[in-house]
């Protein structure tokens, strides 16, 4: 961690939000770490449900759009960054 980011924990610290870096630490990566996974769990979810219908012989998604596949993922590339 860079001395930037060391300064921003010390003043949660400091503000009592937590007792230590340490603490601060842990407890701010316990929860990103929960929150990846879970939006890993809702695509993987999803992903099986489409799967399952597919098998029943049904269209599992149909995009109907004015755009084409390749215009709306540029448009997506330019807005976010790299």
């Amino acid at each position: 961690m860079d001395d930037e980011e060391l300064k921003r924990i010390d003043l949660l610290v400091q503000r009592r939000l937590y007792k230590s870096r340490n603490e601060a630490i842990r407890k701010m990566l316990s929860s990103k770490l929960s929150e990846e996974l879970s939006e890993d769990e809702d695509v993987h979810e999803l992903v099986d449900i489409l799967l399952k219908q597919k098998k029943r012989g049904k269209e599992p998604l149909v995009l109907r759009l004015e755009k084409t596949a390749v215009e709306i993922v540029a448009e997506g590339r330019d807005r976010w960054p790299t």
